[in-house]
């Protein structure tokens, strides 16, 4: 009989939300399209007395703004937590380019918690792959984790 636990990240919520600072009535907001990638839903958590770090892919976000100045998205992170609140795991966000390989541990340079900014300097879009990294605990309390990041775009 197998030892392992594997608990459910059952939601990654993926908030799109756009907003327009400064923008005269001839200018379009810029525009945001997140969505989650298969599998998002079943995130290992590791077994018994084991645990690893683990970078996955969680979502394709596109966007893009007419802006000369570009745009910057930001995007958060936290942790995955049970309802009960006992024993999160911390969780940080990278964006890599659409085709690009899947970022090494070293490219999550943004704690968790802090906001992850992709700031761009001209009109245009910009395809992106969402990953997060997290390491759970080597005892992780079984259950049903979930998370939430929420990604927003303001025109610079």
């Amino acid at each position: 009989m197998s030892t392992s636990i594997r608990q459910s990240f059952r939601r990654l919520l993926l908030t799109a939300v756009a907003c327009l600072v400064f923008a005269t009535p001839a200018q379009a907001a810029p525009s945001v399209t997140a969505q989650a990638v298969a599998g998002v839903t079943g995130l290992p958590m590791d077994g018994v007395g084991s645990a690893s770090t683990h970078i996955v892919k969680i979502a394709d976000i596109w966007a893009s703004t007419e802006s000369t100045s570009g745009f910057t998205m930001s995007i958060s992170s936290g942790n995955l937590t049970k309802a009960d609140g006992r024993t999160p795991v911390a969780f940080q966000v990278a964006l890599v380019a659409q085709g690009a390989s899947a970022p090494s541990s070293s490219a999550f340079t943004v704690p968790s918690g802090t906001a992850y900014t992709f700031i761009t300097s001209g009109a245009g879009s910009a395809d992106r792959v969402l990953y997060i990294k997290y390491t759970p605990a080597s005892l992780q309390d079984p259950g049903t984790y979930s998370a939430a990041a929420q990604v927003q775009v303001q025109d610079n």
